[in-house]
């Protein structure tokens, strides 16, 4: 990881010798939208986070960059499509080009229904941005999977057999394997636009899931698995080649559900004219968690799902990732 060494280092009390990975690590911040997210001000709020993290995004740094977004129970709650669009805005005027900038999701329909792409198959862009779903090889990379013997759902089954109708070996290989986006491997640095969502579970699937379950292969044997669920999640963030490549991830509060999760389900949806933005996501999922928390409280009776009983930040501690007795929120708008 590249650390900037300029005289803006010393404004924020930041060692010009440590890690990057560590600056920020702890810390998520609050900022306001306007108008439900029809304008995040990101030429204000990106300046700030830079400087609060001692970071400086641009092609000499960073030369590549992959947005992850969520697009999986789209139209009802997703991706702002107008939040991708002023982030690319915001990176060309940093000095990307086009080419270097690529935004993905796991499955095409999710963004055919976004409107990330249109029902053409042939399209692969987002004005002039290219995206990437699991439909297309460059996806997945065959040598970077997350293996486990939990047996894979029997929709995931059946398309095995209709594959590998006569190698049971390599049929039950594959059942095992979890394959993860090449589009955060190698040398592309990620940034994750996420929408929180209650996950009966997870407890939460907001940031963190985002960039694991909700972008692998073969990922319905962990989403309904308290245990296992939380263990994957944590496991492939810790991956170095996946961890050490992140530069931020987003929050967006203008949609979100505190209930009935793992499906779209209007009566529960909610809405706040704010983001959390932060290095660290299991740091923004801590935070949106007690949102979530105080409205399913306030709003509909429901009982609170405890934090203190989450086996994903329990995890997440056991492997460096964050400890929430260190986390801390602040404003910066």
């Amino acid at each position: 990881m590249l650390l900037i060494s300029n005289p803006k280092d010393s404004d924020v009390g930041v060692d010009v010798n440590s890690s990057i990975d560590d600056v920020g690590i702890n810390e998520v911040f609050l900022a306001a939208v306007d108008n439900n997210g029809k304008s995040y001000h990101w030429d204000k709020i990106l300046p700030l986070f830079e400087r609060e993290n001692a970071l400086d995004i641009k092609p000499t740094f960073y030369p590549e960059i992959s947005i992850k977004v969520e697009t999986h129970f789209a139209p009802g709650i997703c991706t702002s499509v107008n939040l991708v669009r002023e982030l690319v805005v915001w990176l060309r005027s940093k000095g990307y080009s086009k080419d270097k900038i690529t935004i993905f999701d796991h499955k095409r329909q999710g963004l055919v229904a976004a409107g990330f792409l249109t029902e053409d198959p042939n399209d692969h862009f987002f004005e002039g941005v290219r995206v990437f779903d699991s439909s297309t090889k460059e996806y997945f990379q065959s040598d970077w999977f997350h293996e486990s013997p939990l047996p894979p759902t029997s929709f995931d089954r059946a398309k095995f057999v209709l594959k590998f109708p006569n190698n049971l070996f390599l049929r039950t290989q594959e059942e095992r394997r979890s394959y993860l986006p090449a589009k955060v491997l190698g040398d592309v640095f990620w940034i994750n636009l996420a929408v929180p969502m209650d996950d009966p579970f997870l407890g939460i699937d907001g940031a963190s899931a985002n960039m694991t379950l909700g972008a692998m292969s073969n990922y319905g044997r962990f989403s309904n698995k308290t245990t296992l669920s939380a263990a994957t999640v944590t496991e492939v963030l810790a991956i170095p080649e996946i961890w050490e490549k992140k530069l931020f991830s987003i929050l967006d509060f203008s949609t979100f559900q505190v209930a009935n999760g793992q499906r779209y389900d209007s009566f529960y949806a909610s809405n706040q004219n704010a983001i959390f933005i932060g290095r660290n996501p299991f740091v923004l999922d801590y935070y949106a968690w007690k949102i979530i928390n105080k409205e399913r409280k306030l709003k509909h009776g429901l009982q609170e799902r405890f934090i203190a009983d989450s086996l994903l930040f329990k995890y997440a501690k056991e492997l460096g990732l964050g400890d929430t007795a260190k986390f801390n929120a602040k404003r910066i708008r």
